[in-house]
C-alpha cells in the first residue's frame, strides 16, 4: 500500500479510474482469449484425429483391432475476477491521506467430452462403400494428379475396389486385369481427360400412357421436383428427377491412344463422356455400354490399404501378416512411408504401438498429403458423432488457471 497526500477529489477520481481501467480489462480478455483458446482447441483436435488414423493403421498392420474415439465437445468456461480496495484518511483536514489498490485475475475451466466410436452407426460408416461423388470429392484418386504417374494409379487404386467386374485381388492374389484397368484410367486422365458432374435424368417409375396423366398429376409432380419424360414418339411418359453423376469426359476421343486405353478400360471407344457408375446404377430397362462401372471402397478398406506402407521394426516380422509381394508392389510407392523408430521422432504425427514408435516424417510432403487425404476421409465419412448421441462418454473436467 502506498500512501501521499491527496485531496478527497483525488481519491474520488482515483476510484472512478481504477473502475474504468477494471472494465477495460474484462472486455479486452474476452475477444483475445476467444481468439487464442479457439487456435489451441483447434490444433490439439486437429492432432488428435489425426495421430488416432495413424495409430488404427498401424494397428491394422499387425492385425489388432481397430478403436476410434472422438472428442465430441469443448465446454470452456472463461472467468474474469476483478477487486478493488482503497481507503481514505484524515477527511475535513488540511490534508487528506488515502491509497488504491486493485487486481484483474483470469481463470479458465474447461470440460472436455470423448465418445467411443463403437456403435452401429459408426460401423455402417466406416464399412459403408463410399458414393462415387464422395470418392471424387474427397480426392482419394485425383489429388495428386498433377505429380508422378504413380500417384494416380494409387488414388485410384485406393478409390475403387473394382472397375468393370475385376477384382482387386482375386483368389488372394493382386489381380492383373484390374491393375490393368487402374493404369488405363490412370492413362487417360494424363492424355487430358477430367472428371465432372454432370446431369442425366433419375426415373422412378415405369412408363405410362401419356393420356393417362391429368393436370392434377403434373401439378404433383412439378411440386416433388419430377418431371413427365416422353418416350415412344410421346405417347408415353415416365416420372423423372436430375441428378448430377460423375463422368470421365475425353477432350480427343479419336486420339489412338485414348482408344486403346479405352478398351484396356473395358468400354467400346467413339464417346467424350463416360459415366462411373456404381454396379446397380442404371435406368430401368436400359444398358449403358459406355459407362464406367466402379465399386468404391470403404474407410475401412482405405486403413487397410494404407497399412501396407507402414514399416515394421526387424523384431515384429515374426507377429504381423505377410504382405504377398505382388499385391505390395502393385500399390505401393517408395516416396510413401509410415517409418518406425525406437526413438521418439520429432514429426507431430507419431503414435506408440507395441514398444516402437510409427511416425510420417515431417520432412517427406508426399507422406503427409497422402496422410492428410485419409485424415479428410476419416473425418467427414465417418467422425460426426454427436456429444447427444446415446452412447458411453468420458467426461474431463481440466482446471486451468
Amino acid at each position: 500500500m502506498i500512501y501521499k497526500k491527496l485531496s478527497v477529489q483525488q481519491i474520488l477520481g482515483g476510484f472512478v479510474l481504477l473502475a474504468a481501467l477494471m472494465s477495460a480489462s474484462c472486455a479486452s480478455i474476452g475477444p483475445k482469449k476467444l481468439v487464442s483458446s479457439h487456435t489451441a482447441y483447434n490444433d490439439a483436435v486437429q492432432l488428435t484425429v489425426a495421430r488416432e488414423v495413424l495409430a488404427n493403421i498401424v494397428r491394422a498392420r499387425y492385425a489388432d483391432p481397430m478403436q476410434f474415439i472422438m472428442v465430441s465437445s469443448i465446454n470452456a468456461q472463461f472467468s474474469v475476477n476483478v477487486t478493488g480496495s482503497g481507503d481514505v484518511g484524515g477527511i475535513g483536514q488540511a490534508g487528506a491521506a488515502g491509497g488504491l489498490a486493485g487486481s484483474v485475475g483470469y481463470s479458465d475451466s474447461p470440460t472436455i467430452s470423448f465418445v467411443p466410436q463403437s456403435d452401429a452407426g459408426f460401423y455402417k460408416s466406416f464399412y459403408g462403400l463410399f458414393e462415387v461423388e464422395e470418392t471424387v470429392g474427397f480426392g482419394l484418386a485425383f489429388r495428386f494428379a498433377r505429380t508422378a504417374p504413380g500417384w494416380q494409379e494409387l488414388g485410384l487404386r485406393f478409390s475403387f475396389g473394382a472397375i468393370d467386374g475385376a477384382t482387386d485381388f482375386a483368389y488372394g492374389k493382386s489381380n492383373d486385369l484390374y491393375i490393368q484397368r487402374i493404369k488405363a484410367l490412370a492413362k487417360l486422365l494424363r492424355l487430358g481427360g477430367t472428371f465432372q458432374q454432370v446431369p442425366e435424368w433419375d426415373f422412378d417409375m415405369s412408363a405410362i400412357a401419356k393420356e393417362e396423366v391429368t393436370a392434377l398429376d403434373k401439378v404433383w409432380a412439378f411440386k416433388s421436383g419430377l418431371f413427365f419424360v416422353e418416350e415412344d414418339n410421346g405417347k408415353m411418359v415416365r416420372l423423372a428427377r436430375y441428378r448430377m453423376v460423375v463422368a470421365l469426359i475425353l477432350p480427343s476421343p479419336n486420339d489412338p491412344e485414348v482408344i486403346a486405353e479405352l478398351k484396356n478400360l473395358g468400354v467400346p471407344p467413339g464417346r467424350s463422356q463416360y459415366i462411373l457408375r456404381p454396379p446397380m446404377h442404371a435406368v430401368p430397362g436400359v444398358f449403358d455400354a459406355y459407362a464406367i462401372r466402379v465399386t468404391p471402397r470403404s474407410m475401412a478398406d482405405a486403413i487397410v490399404l494404407a497399412s501396407l506402407f507402414v514399416d515394421v521394426p526387424a523384431p515384429h516380422a515374426a507377429i504381423v501378416p505377410v504382405i504377398e509381394p505382388l499385391a505390395r508392389d502393385s500399390i505401393v510407392m517408395s516416396s510413401v512411408r509410415i517409418k518406425s523408430s525406437e526413438q521418439a521422432p520429432p514429426s507431430p504425427y507419431r503414435i506408440q504401438h507395441r514398444g516402437y514408435w510409427f511416425y510420417i516424417d515431417d520432412s517427406e510432403l508426399e507422406s503427409k498429403m497422402f496422410f492428410e487425404t485419409l485424415v479428410a476421409a476419416y473425418s467427414s465419412r465417418v467422425g460426426s458423432k454427436e456429444a447427444h448421441d446415446e452412447k458411453p462418454q468420458i467426461v474431463l473436467p481440466l482446471g486451468g488457471g
